[in-house]
């Protein structure tokens, strides 16, 4: 289910940004909206990752080195 505006954590105009970055000439705002909700699901995926990472070696902080195994992690199961 979509979710709605208030409650989007990634805001539509970068990731259209993004998307015209990549090389598209026009993005349609579902479009935008679509891959902001697949990526949020993903970097949601990613930050449990990393939490169950620092949480087995007895941290309680997230670093940049936690997140990169977890998306190492995460490449690895495409």
């Amino acid at each position: 289910m979509p979710r709605s505006r208030k409650d989007r954590i990634i805001p539509v105009a970068p990731i259209d940004r993004l998307i015209r970055k990549a090389g598209a000439d026009r993005v349609s705002d579902k479009g935008a909206e679509r891959l902001a909700q697949i990526l949020e699901e993903i970097g949601e995926y990613l930050a449990k990752i990393a939490a169950e990472l620092t949480e087995y070696t007895g941290r309680k902080t997230i670093t940049d080195k936690d997140i990169d195994l977890a998306y190492k992690q995460w490449r690895r199961s495409l």
